[in-house]
């Protein structure tokens, strides 16, 4: 198909970082420019690196905010001008909002990509009201899952019909390959052979269960807990991890590009999400993807997107005693981990590439 018969379709990140999930957005930007005629906005982060040259990427300029926001709109008007009807814009919105502005003087779609659960937390008022009134401006909102759907619905008053479901993906063969690099780690970390490894991978926020890290590894006397991410809040999880007397089973990485941090899933015994919120969990489609057995608490979609014979691991909110339970069942029997491994890796292309792909062609036929 020719770049002329292709169809049009403006992608917008918030930012571009490596350390963050927006790295694998932009991956899966390049491999959909093969089939649309793609143009992606940036609207903070540096230069990026093009690894398809069918993508088109304008990364905005001004960090300030009040400049931000006129480029922003001028980029998706210049777009709009330019025969871009559909906009996909992915957790921003700022330019939801903006991009409902130029479709609603000059026709078009908006796209909005949301999985959180904002309607659990008090939020500012000015801001509650801004993003209900752009949650009414979109033409459709974009979630992950079928229960993720049906919380927007009721939470913003979204008629269901103007809610779309398309799961997050990966790309199971690299992030296996990845994942098995893992010469050198322990000793990097200095963990000793035999040691067993729980693994966290998120920002550390409470939120994210970062508040519970302490006392999971406070339960789990003969492991290691490698954490990977972070936030301002580190220094209060690690000051907690000193007063339980852990720390020096907790090994703080910070924040890792993530092709590098796939590799630590290639140590780890078991994978810990003990999130409050989740939306669509790219770390737990990544633990799948390389057979780490996993526990993680009931939130968002977690439930939706594992496989039915694994829900077991899934506990309640706050329920630290279960997940400690799985973890030590995970860990004391080899049988019950390989059994995991096994229907983890058979049930995950699911979400893979190819077929999330067709996902995301479908939303705009």
């Amino acid at each position: 198909m020719t770049g002329s018969d292709r169809k049009k379709l403006c992608f917008v990140l918030p930012e571009y970082q490596r350390s963050t999930h927006f790295e694998y957005k932009y991956e899966f930007a390049n491999a959909a420019s093969k089939e649309l005629d793609f143009f992606l906005i940036v609207e903070k982060g540096g230069r990026l690196k093009k690894t398809s040259d069918s993508l088109r990427v304008y990364s905005q300029k001004f960090g300030f905010f009040p400049f931000r926001l006129v480029e922003n709109f001028l980029a998706l008007l210049y777009l709009r001008a330019r025969g871009y009807r559909d906009f996909y814009i992915h957790y921003s919105f700022l330019s939801a909002f903006n991009a409902s502005i130029v479709v609603w003087l000059l026709g078009g779609r908006v796209f909005y990509w949301n999985a959180g659960l904002p309607w659990l937390y008090r939020r500012n008022p000015v801001r509650d009201f801004f993003e209900r009134r752009v949650y009414r401006m979109i033409s459709f909102l974009v979630t992950g899952t079928e229960g993720l759907k049906s919380g927007y619905a009721n939470a913003y008053r979204i008629p269901l019909s103007k809610i779309k479901v398309m799961p997050n993906w990966i790309d199971t063969k690299e992030t296996e390959e990845i994942s098995g690099h893992t010469n050198g780690l322990r000793e990097k970390l200095h963990i000793a052979s035999g040691t067993r490894i729980l693994l966290f991978v998120h920002k550390l926020s409470r939120r994210k269960g970062a508040y519970f890290l302490a006392d999971i590894l406070k339960a789990v006397p003969e492991a290691v807990l490698i954490v990977i991410g972070d936030s301002p809040e580190r220094i209060a999880v690690e000051k907690q991890c000193k007063e339980l007397g852990v720390l020096e089973r907790a090994r703080f990485l910070g924040c890792l590009p993530q092709k590098e941090a796939l590799r630590y899933f290639g140590i780890a015994d078991v994978f810990i999400m003990p999130s409050e919120e989740e939306g669509f969990s790219h770390s737990l489609l990544e633990a799948m993807a390389t057979g780490t057995p996993f526990v993680a608490f009931d939130a968002g979609g977690t439930k939706e997107i594992i496989p039915p014979e694994l829900q077991r691991f899934i506990f309640r909110v706050g329920d630290i005693e279960g997940m400690v339970r799985g973890i030590n069942e995970l860990l004391v029997s080899k049988k019950t981990a390989d059994m995991v491994r096994g229907i983890e890796r058979a049930w995950v292309p699911r979400f893979g590439k190819e077929r999330v792909l067709k996902i995301f062609f479908g939303l705009f036929a």
